[in-house]
C-alpha cells in the first residue's frame, strides 16, 4: 500500500504542479497580451495625434509661396505687407488644423522680415492658446537645442527643448528650405502639450483586472510622461525585479510606452488557480487512496491464502491445494499452484524411487566387486607365490589388492575423481597381469584434462573383467583404455582384440532381453543414467574374431563436496 501511495502521489503532485505552472504561465501570457494590445492601441492613438501636428507642419513646409515669402528680401514696407498679407494668414490657417493649443515658432534667416513674438514671462507658452511667433534666427542660434538640431543629419524630429520639460510640453522641429534655391530658410518649431499627445494613457484600459502603470520613457530610460492619477512607484527602478515590464515603441520618436505590472499582483491573480488546483489534487489523491485501499485489501486476502498454502508446503504438506473460483489472475495463480503441487508430488515420488534404484545399483556394484571367487582366486595366487618364493610378485599382488579394495570401498562415496577411477582399474590390471603373465597387455591413452573431473565409481573395471573372462583366446589379449573430452562430454573407451561378440549378444546385454547375460555391464549403464541423465551411458561395438569396443559417455562434472 505504501508503494501504491507513492506511485499515486508522485503523478498527482506532478500533474498538479504542471497544471499550476501552466495556469500561472497562462495568466502571465494573457496579461502580457492584454497589455500589449492596450499599448499598441495607445501607440496608434499617439501616432495619430502626432500626425495631426505633422499635418500642420506639412501645410507650412510644403507651401512654396510661403517659402518664397519667407526667403525674399524686400524693403521694410513691402516686407511688412508680405508678412501681414501672405505669411500671417497661412500661419493662422495651419493653427486651425489642430483642435488643441499649439504654438508655431519660425526662426528665420531673412532678417528683412519684421519679427512678431511675445515677450517671455516664464510661464507655459501654451496657456495663451494657439499662437505663432516670427523670430530672426540670430536670436536663437546660441541656444543649445538649436545647435544640436543644426548638427543633426535629420530634417525633422520630436524633441523636448527649451522649457518643454518644465511645462510638460514637446516640440516638433523642422529644418525649412526653399525648394527652388535649395537654401535654408530657418527652423520651424511646433510646441504641443504632452497631455494632448499622450492623454488617456491609463492602465485600467487593459481590461485584465490586474493593477499596473503606464508611462512614456525616453531613450535614456527616463520618465517623460505618466498619468498623474496613476503615477509610477518612486522605487520602481531600484526594485525593477519586482515588476514585469512591457514596452511598445512610438513611431517617429525615440520614445516608448512602458507598462509596469507588479509580479506580486500576478501571483495573487494566480493564487485562485493554485487553490483550485490544490483542492483537485487533494481530492484526487484521497479518491485514489480509497480505491487503492479497497484493491489492496482484496489482493491481500488472496495473497494470504496463497501464502498459507506455501507455508504448508514449507512444512512438508504437499497435499495442500488452493480452492479459488473465477477467471482473474489469482485464479490463474491458484491453478498453476495446484498443478505445481501435483508435479512436485510426482517428482518427489520419482526421485525417491530413483534414489532407491541408485542405492540398489551401487550395492550390486559393490557386491559384484567383492565376489568371493575373485578374492579366493587372488588369495590362492598369493599363496602359490609364497610357496614358490616369488616375494617381489607376492608383494606387488598384495599391494595392488589392497589399493583395489581401498578405492572400491572409498568411504562409501559414489562419486570419485576420474584420476582415482583410472588408478583403481590399474590396480585391478596389475593383479591380473601377475596371474596371466605374458598373455595380457594393457595400454592407457588418457587425456590429462579429464583427470580434474569426477565420475560414478566402478565404470571401467567391470569391462576389463568382462574382457578377461570372455575375450581371452590362445593369442595374447591386448586391452587399450582411452579417455578424452569431446564436445562438452568425457568419453572413455575399453578396447580389446579378443574373440568379439555378435549383435545378438550385444542386444541381450544392453536390451534387457536376457537378465542372466551382462549384468555387470547393465549395472554400469544404469548407474550412469541415474546420476547424469538418459543422454549419457554405455554403448558397445563388436565383431567376431576382431574384438570389442565399449564407449562410456559422461558429462564434464565436478562434485564440489568431494575432498581432493
Amino acid at each position: 500500500m505504501a508503494s501504491y501511495m507513492l506511485l499515486v502521489i508522485v503523478p498527482v503532485i506532478s500533474i498538479g504542479y504542471y497544471a499550476y505552472y501552466t495556469s500561472v504561465q497562462y495568466v502571465k501570457e494573457q496579461t502580457i497580451q492584454n497589455v500589449k494590445g492596450t499599448l499598441k492601441q495607445a501607440s496608434d492613438n499617439i501616432e495619430g495625434r502626432m500626425k495631426t501636428v505633422e499635418q500642420v507642419d506639412n501645410q507650412l513646409y510644403l507651401d512654396q509661396s510661403l517659402q518664397r515669402a519667407l526667403s525674399k528680401r524686400l524693403e521694410p514696407l513691402e516686407s511688412y505687407r508680405t508678412v501681414t498679407q501672405n505669411i500671417i494668414p497661412k500661419l493662422e490657417s495651419a493653427l486651425n488644423l489642430s483642435s488643441n493649443n499649439v504654438v508655431i515658432d519660425l526662426f528665420l534667416h531673412n532678417e528683412a522680415l519684421p519679427e512678431i513674438y511675445d515677450t517671455e514671462t516664464g510661464e507655459d507658452p501654451l496657456l495663451q492658446g494657439k499662437r505663432y511667433n516670427l523670430t530672426h534666427y540670430q536670436r536663437a542660434e546660441h541656444l543649445d537645442w538649436v545647435k544640436r538640431f543644426d548638427e543633426m543629419a535629420v530634417e525633422s524630429l520630436w524633441m523636448q527643448v527649451d522649457s518643454d520639460s518644465k511645462f510638460g510640453n514637446v516640440s516638433w522641429l523642422r529644418k525649412m528650405m526653399d525648394f527652388q534655391t535649395i537654401k535654408a530658410i530657418g527652423i520651424m518649431r511646433i510646441t504641443v502639450k504632452m497631455d494632448d499627445l499622450f492623454g488617456n494613457l491609463n492602465y485600467s484600459n487593459s481590461g485584465d483586472g490586474i493593477p499596473g502603470y503606464f508611462a512614456v520613457i525616453n531613450e535614456q530610460n527616463e520618465t517623460v510622461y505618466e498619468n498623474r492619477s496613476n503615477p509610477l512607484p518612486e522605487d520602481w527602478q531600484a526594485e525593477a525585479e519586482a515588476y514585469m515590464q512591457i514596452h511598445e515603441p512610438i513611431e517617429g520618436i525615440n520614445w516608448r510606452i512602458m507598462a509596469l505590472v507588479p509580479l506580486q499582483e500576478l501571483e495573487q491573480a494566480a493564487q485562485k488557480v493554485k487553490n483550485v488546483t490544490l483542492l483537485i489534487c487533494v481530492a484526487s489523491f484521497l479518491v485514489l487512496v480509497a480505491i487503492g485501499a479497497m484493491v489492496s485489501d482484496t489482493f491481500s486476502k488472496q495473497i494470504h491464502r496463497i501464502s498459507r498454502s506455501l507455508r504448508a508446503f514449507q512444512e512438508g504438506n504437499f497435499a495442500k491445494r488452493i480452492q479459488y473460483s473465477g477467471s482473474d489472475e489469482f485464479a490463474q495463480i491458484a491453478t498453476a499452484f495446484n498443478e505445481m503441487a501435483e508435479n512436485i508430488e510426482d517428482l518427489i515420488q520419482e526421485v525417491y524411487i530413483s534414489n532407491l534404484q541408485k542405492k540398489e545399483a551401487e550395492l550390486d556394484a559393490l557386491q559384484a566387486q567383492i565376489k568371493p571367487h575373485f578374492l579366493y582366486n587372488t588369495l590362492s595366487s598369493i599363496s602359490r607365490l609364497a610357496r614358490l618364493g616369488e616375494t617381489e610378485k607376492l608383494h606387488q599382488m598384495v599391494s595392488e589388492l589392497a589399493t583395489f579394495y581401498r578405492l572400491t570401498l572409498n568411504q562409501g562415496r559414489t562419486i570419485i575423481p576420474i584420476r582415482e577411477e583410472i588408478q583403481q582399474v590399474r590396480s585391478y590390471i596389475g593383479i591380473q597381469k601377475i596371474k596371466h603373465v605374458d598373455r595380457l597387455d594393457v595400454s592407457f591413452d588418457i587425456q590429462y584434462s579429464v583427470l580434474e573431473y569426477d565420475t560414478v565409481k566402478l565404470i571401467l573395471q567391470p569391462f576389463v573383467e568382462n574382457a578377461l573372462e570372455h575375450a581371452m583366446s590362445e593369442e595374447p589379449l591386448h586391452i587399450r583404455i582411452v579417455a578424452y573430452q569431446e564436445e562438452g562430454t568425457i568419453v572413455m573407451k575399453v578396447i580389446d582384440n579378443g574373440v568379439g561378440m555378435s549383435e545378438e549378444t550385444i542386444s541381450k546385454i544392453l536390451g534387457y532381453k536376457d537378465q542372466s547375460v551382462g549384468y555387470g555391464i547393465r549395472n554400469v549403464n544404469e548407474r550412469i543414467k541415474l546420476q547424469f541423465g538418459e543422454s549419457f551411458g554405455v554403448t558397445m561395438e563388436s565383431e567376431l574374431g576382431l574384438g570389442t569396443t565399449v564407449r562410456i559417455v559422461i558429462p564434464l562434472y565436478r562434485e564440489l563436496s568431494v575432498t581432493r
